[in-house]
């Protein structure tokens, strides 16, 4: 795999979990079953010095983020595009700090029951049936169903 990358994009009426990925066309398989095992995972048990240690990252994140001057004008208009108003970065570190485990969980858990999208490019011919992505998300250990052989 040469990369993978989450994010979100939080919408006032829904939201979107994205990831991002590009591997070899030989891998392409494999890099699939690395990604939907690592979703699965986030429903899994979370234990509270790695949760604390996520808000820690994540409030650092944040604030490191809103001192580029560029990147405050960017949040002030999504916001306000967003919600109607802006919110100080006050506000989202207490949000941050309000998350619990069973909050992780109960997200992840909707998230894989949710029903995914797939959009891939360049040589696909290793890349795992839909079908079989589903069942993987569905899977207590993340695992995809046996390849197919497609001739």
């Amino acid at each position: 795999m040469f990369s993978a990358t989450a994010y979100n994009h939080a919408y006032a009426d829904s939201g979107l979990f994205c990831i991002h990925a590009r591997a070899p066309p030989q891998n392409v398989r494999d890099m699939v079953e690395v990604l939907v095992r690592e979703l699965v995972n986030m429903a899994g048990v979370l234990g509270e010095p790695e949760l604390e240690r996520a808000k820690r990252q994540l409030q650092s994140m944040l604030l490191m983020n809103l001192e580029a001057r560029p990147v405050v004008f960017e949040d002030i208009a999504h916001q306000v595009l967003a919600t109607g108003h802006r919110k100080r970065p006050e506000h989202f570190i207490e949000a941050i700090n309000k998350v619990k485990a069973d909050d992780i969980h109960r997200v992840a858990r909707k998230l894989l029951k949710s029903q995914p999208s797939l959009t891939a490019r360049g040589k696909i011919t290793k890349l795992p049936a839909m079908t079989d992505i589903q069942a993987g998300l569905l899977d207590l250990e993340g695992k995809l169903p046996a390849a197919r052989i497609i001739e």
